[in-house]
C-alpha cells in the first residue's frame, strides 16, 4: 500500500516534470531555477532518486497527520491550500501590474 500511495505521489510530480525542464523566465526572471533546485547533485539531470525524494517530500506535506497515507480529506484540503495560494500569486501580480 505504501508503495502505491509513494507511486501515486510520483505521477502527480510527474505532471509537473514538463514545466520543471522548460528554463523560461520565472516570476523573478530566474531561468531553470526550478529545474536547478530539484537537480540537487547539480549534474544537469533529475536522476530517478531525485525525482523520487521530491515526490517523498511532496506526499510528506499532504499527509498532514503522518499515517502514511493521504485520506479524502487530506486530498482535498491540499488541493484548498495550492488553490488559495495561486489565488493569492495571481491577485499580487494583478496589483503589481497595476501599479
Amino acid at each position: 500500500m505504501k508503495k502505491l500511495l509513494i507511486l501515486g505521489a510520483a505521477v502527480l510530480t510527474l505532471q509537473t516534470a514538463s514545466v520543471l525542464a522548460e528554463h523560461h523566465e520565472g516570476e523573478k526572471g530566474n531561468k531553470g531555477q526550478i529545474f536547478a533546485s530539484k537537480d540537487t547533485n547539480g549534474d544537469g539531470v533529475i536522476s530517478k532518486s531525485e525525482f523520487l525524494a521530491n515526490a517523498e517530500k511532496k506526499f510528506a506535506t499532504i499527509d498532514t497527520n503522518g499515517d502514511g497515507s493521504i485520506s479524502k480529506e487530506e486530498a482535498r484540503t491540499a488541493k484548498k491550500v495550492k488553490r488559495d495560494v495561486m489565488k493569492e500569486k495571481r491577485k499580487g501580480r494583478k496589483e503589481k501590474a497595476d501599479q
